[in-house]
């Protein structure tokens, strides 16, 4: 049953104070559903017909999948061996993927023939020696990383909280079908939930607790999973309490995290693993305490509701900074973002996702395991993007003391013109890429200048001594400067300073001072940047100044995604045109790609502006306006002087 939404302030009292002895009292233990149990058709009979199709599509696409690729030694093996984290967490994706959709069409079809399919994979997964994944294979005691998993001996990872959330979220729904098909099954799950999550979850401290300064999204992500699976199998009220506390401890470690605007220094993509399952974390406790618990009403739960609306560039992408994709992330849910803004009673966020709903409907493909109960909600509720109003929220300007950044706009609620994103902050941040003093532009929806985001996961990309090797993390390979040729180093040292942000209506602006970002072979003694969305010119501009030690080269680099064409005095990157100062040469770098996750962004190449200096100085400055390509004559005639 949908608890109402949150009427109060939010207080600043923790997630554990919330927690009372009437909450306690008030426990339900036994009583949890993730939904209503297959049996129940007057429920089951609210899919649509759009959605039963898709679903049955999807579920047979899964199984096919599972069937032709399961996790085997050899895939997990692959990681041990070579760093290949893709090969196995593909098989095990199809195998979950395949309990999920099959668990789903039993309930959307009551056809007798998805409970045969559902028992037998759930037995294989029962079977697999690990549920957590190769690459985050490491004993919580000592770090070791053993070739292949212990036997007996799971970690409690993200996967496996998942993978036990699943089943155990599909017990509710399903496993009365299933015992009656195969008598026993359920002892076998909950057994293998006990061994695998729960236990673990007793009695091993793990990096992702937060003991040492608060964690990220692995925090509430296992969380909100553990939680499922000790509303499911906890017989004891006792037993799950002590569950309960030991989750908000967790939880509010996680909450310390965040500054009172919300922000997620983890990025866009990753707040729909963060702030998402936090949501779902509250959510459960709500309902397991019938409504005596109510973590929605603690800061900064319902500024962090917010934070994708403010990040998105358009109805398809999205300001990327830090390990996020600039397309919106196929686990964007919005029928969850709804009802997240329902709870914390902001209309903006509900009516803002009700509107990417109605152009994004529900799907079964991608990580369906992990994203099980939001599906399983919106499969149940098809009417949910006419509940209310449906428009666009995204402000005309939005700024994060938090972590710095700062989203300005044109036009407030629309996509045509010009959406800027800048950034001060510092290089250690969670899923960090040295970027100090970014700037993501686009205009009419299409990326002008952008952040190229993140590549396919290898064990490379989480080593501190190989992650900067990797191009995409490189300060070299955003839109910063790039002084005597000298790149912003990783770590909490190297951060931008005096940062600050206006809306006067017609001028947003963001400045910063750069000069801690880099390294003292840098030779800088001042870097000050500012960017500012002009409104009333229809320009943004991108203000540098500094100072060198002694005379040095100044480079600026800026990356596209159009192919930049030099021509007339200018720089057309799309429908934009880039005005650069002639004691600047332009050079223009085309980087291919090959990574599969960055093609399906940008296709086969990038390309990055290196905007060189060319007389070393001790001092110096360029500005870079940036306006609509239509605003000047043909290249070769006559242009007006920069105003």
């Amino acid at each position: 049953m949908p608890l109402p939404a949150a009427t109060s302030a939010p207080t600043t009292t923790s997630f554990a104070e919330q927690f009372t002895p009437r909450a306690r009292r008030a426990l339900r233990v036994g009583g949890w559903r993730a939904g209503p149990p297959v049996g129940d058709r007057t429920a089951w009979g609210r899919v649509s017909e759009r959605d039963r199709t898709t679903l049955l599509a999807a579920a047979r696409h899964w199984c096919v999948e599972a069937d032709r690729n399961p996790p085997t030694l050899s895939l997990w093996a692959r990681y041990s061996s070579d760093g290949d984290r893709t090969p196995y967490e593909t098989a095990q994706q199809a195998l979950l993927g395949a309990v999920a959709s099959s668990a789903l069409a039993l309930g959307a079809t009551d056809d007798e023939a998805w409970v045969r399919e559902l028992g037998d994979r759930v037995w294989r997964l029962c079977e697999l020696t690990a549920w957590c994944l190769p690459s985050h294979y490491a004993l919580p005691e000592s770090g070791e990383r053993p070739f292949l998993p212990l036997p007996g001996r799971d970690i409690l990872d993200l996967s496996d909280a998942y993978v036990g959330g699943l089943l155990a979220a599909v017990d509710t729904i399903a496993g009365d079908r299933l015992e009656l098909a195969f008598p026993g099954l359920r002892s076998r799950v909950h057994a293998e939930i006990r061994r695998r999550v729960l236990d673990p979850w007793r009695n091993e401290v793990d990096f992702w607790h937060g003991l040492d300064g608060p964690p990220n999204n692995w925090a509430p992500w296992i969380v909100s999973n553990v939680l499922v699976c000790s509303a499911v199998v906890e017989t004891d009220p006792d037993e799950l309490a002590s569950s309960i506390d030991r989750a908000l401890v967790i939880l509010d470690r996680f909450r310390a995290g965040y500054a009172d605007d919300g922000s997620c220094d983890e990025g866009a993509t990753y707040w729909w693993w963060a702030g998402a399952t936090l949501f779902e974390a509250l959510d459960l406790l709500g309902e397991v305490t019938e409504g005596a618990f109510d973590g929605f009403a603690v800061a900064p739960v319902a500024a962090m509701a917010r934070f994708p609306m403010v990040m998105q560039l358009s109805g398809e992408s999205q300001v990327n900074f830090s390990d996020g994709s600039a397309s919106l992330p196929t686990n964007a849910t919005w029928n969850l973002l709804a009802r997240f803004g329902e709870r914390v009673g902001d209309d903006e966020v509900a009516a803002h996702a009700r509107w990417m709903g109605r152009s994004n409907p529900l799907g079964f493909s991608g990580q369906l395991a992990p994203l099980f109960r939001r599906t399983l909600a919106e499969l149940l509720d098809p009417a949910w993007t006419t509940a209310g109003d449906a428009t666009p929220g995204m402000p005309s300007s939005w700024y994060a003391p938090g972590t710095e950044v700062a989203v300005f706009r044109e036009h407030a609620g629309r996509v045509d013109g010009w959406a800027v994103a800048a950034k001060g902050g510092h290089n250690d941040v969670s899923h960090n890429h040295n970027d100090v003093g970014g700037v993501i532009v686009s205009l009419d929806g299409e990326p002008v200048l952008i952040d190229v985001g993140v590549g396919v996961y290898h064990r490379d990309t989480f080593m501190p001594d190989t992650r900067y090797g990797i191009w995409t993390m490189r300060s070299a390979f955003h839109n910063v400067p790039l002084p005597a040729g000298v790149e912003q180093p990783y770590g909490r040292a190297f951060t931008a300073s005096r940062t600050r942000f206006s809306d006067e209506g017609d001028r947003s602006v963001l400045a910063t001072s750069l000069l801690g970002a880099y390294p003292p072979e840098a030779r800088l003694t001042a870097l000050d940047r500012t960017v500012t969305l002009d409104r009333a010119a229809g320009a943004v501009l991108v203000d540098d100044h500094w100072a060198f030690a002694e005379p040095l080269q100044m480079t600026l680099t800026f990356l596209t995604a159009a192919e930049p064409v030099v021509a007339g005095g200018g720089i057309l990157v799309g429908d934009a045109r880039l005005d650069t100062d002639p004691a600047f040469e332009v050079a223009v770098d085309r980087i291919d790609i090959d990574d599969p996750k960055l093609h399906e962004v940008w296709g086969s190449a990038v390309f990055r502006i290196r905007l060189v200096q060319r007389a070393t100085a001790t001092s110096g400055s360029h500005t870079l306006r940036v306006r609509r390509a239509q605003q000047y004559p043909e290249p070769g005639a006559p242009m007006e002087a920069p105003r």
